[in-house]
């Protein structure tokens, strides 16, 4: 399961330092490059709900194996083919399968580990190889756009579909529900709709041109998140039961959304920094940040495995402590002489934060889910990653542009004005995740409940009058 979560975030960043290549060979213009990069994301981060709930449904390792199935044809396909319109339709369509095959591989993990302690060391490694597989990524990109071409980063993904698919058939078990459950048809187009609306609205906010279609996009999103609630509340079996968000596990969410923003902004900035400002290759960029995704992997693994122990109130608001410190000093160390030495502690310091509070959000928030919805739970969790990262892209984008041109219009260099407002956004970012910190402090709970806890969703009725509770 780990291996295939490391493909699908490996397949989200991997295409970024080949786009050059494709343009060449392919004779892209920039609308199209831009749609080869984000096609995967957006419809990847868009059905993440649904996908997860489907899996609940009709199986989890069905799913599964029919979500690598896609995965595996979208990564061929792109592969192969010559043109921008079918790469870019082939990049939606791999994102499609690993919006089937993702949420159901850890409702998998978390329906054979059950206990806490196995359930945080096991979701403590999902999130390490995750943290590998987003922060790697242009690395594996440049490593085979240089040896073997730019089709390779699409066409190495189809052996470990098949590698994990036969493994998945020998080695996973998947018990069914007690009880069928409905598929909730309107209620994932509507939530669908309002994640997909909401998460291309930010990324229009990010152009003055596009500015009015973004607006109606993002009251579109919340009238169909307004529409999403209405089908929940009224529906005798709903996609995701409101209920779940009555236990103190579910403020986690909120943190997930913190912690991915706080990772993906940073990152973010810092690629930008090294590129356009230090004037890096995109391979030396991507392999600036293998400590910070060595230190998110370990760190992950030694809050998994102490989660139990301290509990989440204590390891969430040390871990957003750590990373709103590494912000604040990459924040001082953005300069015109910056050499790696003087990044590395802030990326140190990143990883061991978002290491440390992203596996504790993850597990505490999964921990308030019924087991029998642990597929749309996983589909809302990761969804909840995916805005956190829209986000944080957003907002840093913004506040880079506009104290920039601030710097700029005051009488500053080009060059000062860009290092003005990199700095600017990365110190916003640093006190947005210490009011995180304090936040969760106050919100999670003090330890995470078992599974067969009366906490563990004890307030969920899933079940209809007369009919038996499901397991």
């Amino acid at each position: 399961m780990c291996s295939v979560q490391f493909m699908m975030l490996v397949a989200g960043t991997v295409v970024t330092v080949s786009l050059p290549s494709i343009r060449r060979e392919l004779g892209l213009g920039p609308a199209e490059l831009q749609w080869v990069l984000t096609a995967f994301p957006v419809a990847f981060g868009c059905l993440l709900l649904l996908g997860g709930r489907l899996a609940d449904v009709f199986g989890r390792r069905r799913l599964f194996l029919t979500g690598l199935l896609v995965f595996a044809s979208g990564s061929l396909l792109c592969a192969v083919v010559g043109q921008a319109g079918p790469l870019i339709a082939a990049r939606a369509l791999a994102g499609v399968g690993a919006a089937m095959a993702s949420p159901a591989a850890m409702a998998l993990l978390t329906g054979v580990f059950t206990t806490t302690r196995d359930r945080s060391v096991a979701l403590g490694a999902w999130a390490g190889v995750g943290a590998l597989g987003a922060t790697l990524g242009n690395v594996v990109g440049g490593l085979l756009t240089e040896a073997g071409g730019w089709r390779w980063i699409f066409l190495v993904n189809v052996p470990v579909c098949l590698v994990a698919a036969v493994t998945a058939l020998l080695t996973v078990r998947d018990p069914r529900p007690g009880r069928r459950q409905r598929l909730g048809l309107v209620g994932g187009l509507f939530g669908t709709g309002a994640v997909a609306s909401f998460v291309l609205g930010l990324g229009g906010l990010r152009g003055s041109a596009g500015l009015p279609l973004a607006v109606g996009l993002l009251v579109g999103a919340v009238a169909l998140g307004a529409a999403f609630v209405v089908s929940q509340l009224r529906s005798p079996d709903p996609l995701l039961p409101l209920k779940l968000f009555r236990t103190r596990t579910s403020f986690a969410l909120l943190f997930v959304v913190i912690t991915a923003g706080t990772g993906i902004g940073t990152y973010f900035t810092s690629s930008l920094f090294m590129q356009e400002s230090l004037d890096w290759s995109p391979l030396e960029a991507g392999l600036a940040f293998v400590p910070w995704a060595a230190t998110t992997a370990v760190v992950a693994q030694i809050a998994s495995r102490t989660l139990h122990l301290v509990g989440p109130r204590v390891l969430v608001p040390a871990g957003l402590l750590v990373s709103a410190t590494g912000a604040f000093l990459l924040a001082t160390a953005v300069g015109p002489t910056t050499t790696y030495p003087d990044l590395l502690l802030p990326f140190l310091l990143l990883g061991t934060g978002t290491g440390a509070a992203s596996v504790s959000c993850t597990v505490t928030a999964m921990s308030g889910i019924p087991r029998a919805r642990h597929g749309v739970g996983a589909g809302a969790l990761n969804s909840t990653q995916a805005i956190g990262a829209a986000l944080s892209i957003t907002v840093v984008t913004l506040l880079t542009g506009s104290a920039a041109a601030r710097a700029l219009a005051a009488g500053g260099t080009p060059l000062g004005s860009e290092l003005t407002g990199q700095r600017s956004a990365l110190l916003v970012l640093a006190g947005l995740v210490l009011a995180g910190a304090v936040g969760s402090a106050v919100l999670l709970p003090s330890r995470t409940p078992e599974a067969s806890d009366p906490d563990a969703g004890a307030e969920v009725v899933l079940s209809r009058p007369g009919t038996a509770p499901l397991p």
